[in-house]
């Protein structure tokens, strides 16, 4: 009767620790499996090369699992951004292989990036147009060592193409510029004065309307035609300027 127990329970611990070892894919033989070295240098290029700028980037590549086992690919890898990564900080970097045996893993790395960013010079209101005198230049490292500055949104490092742009919010002296701060400036505001342009199979004439709403250079506004007393959609085309497209 005792044997059996002791057998019986031989037996539950055998199972409990075949249950607890830990399972890892074993897709290859080791003669055939892929460098998992080789995998953190696709990782590095791509994440390197998706940069806007190299200079003073560093990539570090989280360790893969050296248990890991995965086939050998037979064709370069194919390296994507995972689902909701971003580019700089902690990122995630989908590594596939299509042949012989088809695989797939996410790889985690750090990204961080030294180089210069614009901060204001003094505090802005909401509608303050962004303005060369407004910034000055400072040094700073971006990435997952300083996450303060990247939560605020993507830095803007080239701020010619965002001159003229309009503040969407308050904004403090020393803040870094970045992306969220700003939206195109309204060029027509609601209750202005503006000159209808109508251009309709080769005619183009004009006159007075009111704008009805606020709109950025580019984006529909309706206006109401003073003469007529109609309301039209035209486009705001520069300040106090709106054209009708027909």
């Amino acid at each position: 009767m005792n044997i059996l127990i002791k057998w019986k329970r031989a037996k539950f611990c055998l199972i409990l620790c075949l249950l607890l070892i830990p399972v890892f894919p074993v897709t290859a033989e080791t003669g055939d499996r892929q460098s998992l070295d080789a995998i953190a240098h696709a990782v590095r290029e791509f994440v390197t090369a998706e940069q806007t700028s190299t200079d003073g980037v560093q990539v570090e590549v989280k360790a893969l699992d050296n248990r890991l086992r995965l086939a050998q690919c037979d064709a370069p890898l194919d390296t994507y951004w995972s689902p909701g990564s971003r580019s700089i900080g902690r990122v995630t970097v989908q590594v596939e292989c299509a042949s012989p045996k088809p695989w797939r893993v996410h790889v985690q790395s750090t990204v961080t990036q030294e180089g210069y960013v614009w901060v204001l010079s003094r505090g802005v209101q909401r509608g303050d147009l962004l303005d060369p005198d407004l910034l000055v230049k400072q040094i700073v490292k971006l990435g997952a060592s300083n996450a303060a500055l990247n939560s605020l949104g993507t830095p803007i490092l080239d701020v010619k193409p965002w001159l003229g742009y309009a503040f969407s919010q308050r904004v403090g002296a020393g803040k870094m510029l970045n992306e969220r701060m700003l939206k195109p400036a309204n060029l027509i505001k609601k209750g202005d004065a503006v000159l209808i342009r109508i251009e309709s199979a080769g005619l183009k004439l004009q006159t007075k309307g009111v704008a009805l709403k606020d709109a950025a250079a580019g984006k529909f506004v309706q206006v109401r035609n003073i003469a007529s007393g109609r309301v039209v959609d035209a486009v705001a085309l520069r300040k106090g300027v709106v054209v009708v497209l027909n």
